[in-house]
């Protein structure tokens, strides 16, 4: 059989897709290296073991999420309600797809007890999500305490509709989720000022 060539970010593109369809429990380094196309003894070069792939998932999906949904709040050009709504734009699409839910909040479940080394990515992750959050909300005139305890609430609602979105099969709870926080955000005077 002929070598397969693939590079390190081919392969954490196609672990993002395996993970997300099988969590991480499930999914063993014969799936992962089949989904690329190596035989598993090829895999190992690349990556030591599932535990190693794994953190690169979560440090290159925290990345994209920095700078390809997190920015939006910081861009100060529209108003908070502008950016809120644009944010729930390009995060439901990840969310919904196969109705997968958050990969952070599921990864987070399985693994927080048992594989210490994913909390650093993991806390991060949602650090900087409730902070996102917590500049809107401050933009749209809360305190910073207001700011970061609806920040706070607001990923809890969404986490908790992707639950359920989960177990139901009904996307619909991310929307009652996401139109939540939205409305929140129009209670305070300037979630409409640019």
């Amino acid at each position: 059989m002929p070598v397969q060539k693939i590079t390190k970010e081919e392969i954490v593109r196609k672990a993002i897709i395996v993970f997300r369809k099988q969590g991480y429990n499930k999914t063993s380094m014969r799936d992962l290296a089949q989904a690329c196309g190596l035989q598993k003894g090829s895999f190992y070069h690349y990556f030591s073991s599932k535990e190693a792939l794994m953190l690169e998932v979560l440090t290159t999906l925290l990345e994209y999420y920095r700078k390809k949904i997190f920015a939006i709040a910081y861009e100060e050009e529209r108003s908070p309600l502008a950016r809120l709504q644009a944010f729930f734009d390009q995060q439901a699409p990840i969310f919904t797809q196969d109705l997968a839910g958050c990969l952070f909040g599921n990864i987070t479940l399985e693994t927080i007890s048992v594989e210490p080394e994913f909390r650093r990515v993991l806390q991060a992750f949602f650090e900087d999500w409730i902070a996102a959050f917590a500049h809107l909300f401050l933009r749209a005139g809360a305190s910073e305490e207001e700011a970061l305890k609806a920040a706070r609430q607001t990923v809890m609602q969404i986490e908790g509709a992707l639950m359920m979105m989960r177990v139901f099969q009904d996307i619909k709870l991310l929307g009652s989720a996401c139109n939540w926080a939205l409305e929140r955000l129009k209670r305070w005077p300037k979630a409409e000022k640019k």
